[in-house]
């Protein structure tokens, strides 16, 4: 028996009320920047502690269907949200008394200040779905700490700087949870000057990534020097890259012996160099970029010494172009759910509206061009047809049909197929002649898993509504 899409809906309408009156924001939460939220902060600083953003459901899952749609591309093509200096975060006590607002207003007051990049914790981030972070390590105080220190902004390394091996065991725990053990994560280590000290970054990365991390040894002993893809990676129970690089200009990379990290294998450079979809800054179909942001201020009354977003390498508001562009990795400070919306290019928001069968037929809207789930696999539409040959180039078929996965309706040499990437995605809606189109997602629809029974669903709605009655009434 099918049940009526209704009772989807209130199932749907219920979820997101549990969800929402359990995730209110903390009261006490007052060191946190405007339009976003916490659901517990620290007594001391009110900023913001690790794990305690909400995070809509949708948006994780929208998120993971991008990445997984890039199973198959090499680990140097992916595109990874990344958190620019991930680590230099209030939720761990870095810039605790700034004073700049964010979002700032252009430019910031000159009297402000704004030390932190982030607001909030490795683990808050990766649970939003960035998947690239930034490390800057600095040897002082007799440990490997995390700290903001360069060539040429006199920042100060403290005791009260964490510790290196407390941020990867962070990143550890999380990839640990369940759920998450074949998420893929990179890791950026920012290194200006050699440290030594290589054991103090070695050991942390044995003690709580171990197997996990792809090796340089790995990489040319397996892969013959060429970077697996994420399906080959989940084969051999690995999911991190670790790689190293250095802005203080000298050039040189320090991999501490290179047992665990690889030398930077990207292009970094300063947002304020990307230019939008189809210029695409200096990103062609090959190279790797990453481009990055900087939302630091230093100042007074008198003499302005830094700001990062406005003469200084510029801040990403908006993740929309740079995943048009194929950047592989985007790099911004103060990163919010919210933002990484901005990075969503599948599903509308609120779909698909019910359960995903293997019989689910999905569509591109040509008004928003955005994935819904049809009602009616019947309906005509042109298909969305990839090359056999050259997977960035898409047209789509000369006819209207209904949907058939098996369908030839694509013209020879090009495959009903579904975009893998935003760039695809953007060449796909520049081929299609503002035509809707059907998309092929049979690899990611449920292997004939059964749907539960109107029981079952009637039952469910019974347990939500006390729930629900029980959040807000007692």
């Amino acid at each position: 028996m099918t049940c009526p899409r209704f009772l989807v809906a209130v199932i749907v309408f219920l979820v997101t009320a549990v969800a929402q009156v359990g995730a209110q924001a903390d009261a006490t939460c007052t060191g946190i920047s405007k339009d976003v939220s916490c659901k517990k902060c620290r007594d001391n600083t009110h900023k913001c502690m690790p794990g305690e953003v909400p995070v809509d459901d949708w948006l994780i899952a929208t998120a993971k269907q991008q990445r997984e749609l890039q199973i198959d591309e090499p680990w140097n093509r992916l595109q990874m949200l990344d958190a620019h200096n991930g680590y230099n975060t209030r939720a761990w006590g870095y810039g605790v008394n700034d004073t700049c607002p964010w979002s700032p207003p252009n430019p910031y007051p000159m009297d402000c200040n704004n030390y932190a990049n982030q607001e909030f914790s490795f683990t808050d981030l990766l649970n939003m779905g960035v998947r690239a972070v930034e490390i800057d390590n600095w040897f002082c105080f007799n440990e490997m700490r995390m700290a903001h220190l360069g060539s040429t902004i006199d920042l100060e390394c403290s005791v009260y700087d964490r510790l290196f091996s407390d941020g990867i065991k962070e990143i550890a725990d999380w990839i640990n949870l369940p759920g998450n053990g074949e998420e893929m994560v990179k890791i950026y280590m920012n290194e200006k000057f050699d440290q030594g000290n290589d054991d103090s970054v070695n050991n942390p990365l044995r003690d709580y990534m171990g197997e996990r991390i792809l090796t340089p040894a790995d990489l040319k002993n397996t892969y013959g020097g060429q970077w697996p893809t994420p399906r080959q990676l989940r084969k051999a129970g690995k999911n991190v890259v670790i790689a190293t690089g250095s802005t203080a200009g000298s050039g040189e990379v320090y991999p501490h012996g290179g047992v665990y990290i690889h030398k930077i294998y990207w292009e970094d450079l300063q947002m304020r160099y990307f230019t939008s979809y189809p210029q695409c800054g200096t990103k062609n179909l090959t190279n790797a970029l990453r481009y990055y942001s900087d939302s630091t201020h230093y100042g007074n009354s008198t003499h302005l010494k830094h700001d990062g977003p406005t003469n200084g390498a510029g801040v990403i508001y908006d993740f929309t172009e740079f995943v048009k562009c194929r950047v592989q990795y985007p790099a911004t400070d103060m990163i919010t759910p919210d933002l990484i919306k901005t990075a969503l290019f599948t599903w509308a928001e609120g779909q698909p509206d019910a359960k995903l069968t293997k019989e689910s037929c999905v569509w591109i809207s040509k008004t928003d061009w955005r994935w819904y789930l049809s009602n009616d696999c019947s309906t005509k539409l042109k298909y969305a047809c990839q090359s056999t040959t050259d997977p960035d180039d898409w047209t789509v078929s000369t006819s209207a049909v209904s949907y058939d996965p098996s369908s030839d309706a694509c013209p020879t040499g090009y495959k009903f197929s579904v975009p893998q990437d935003g760039f695809r995605h953007q060449k796909l809606k520049d081929a299609s002649k503002d035509n809707s189109v059907w998309i092929n997602t049979t690899p990611w629809l449920p292997n004939g898993a059964g749907t539960p029974s109107c029981g079952q669903l009637m039952s469910l709605v019974a347990l939500l509504v006390c729930l629900f009655i029980s959040n807000n009434f007692y």
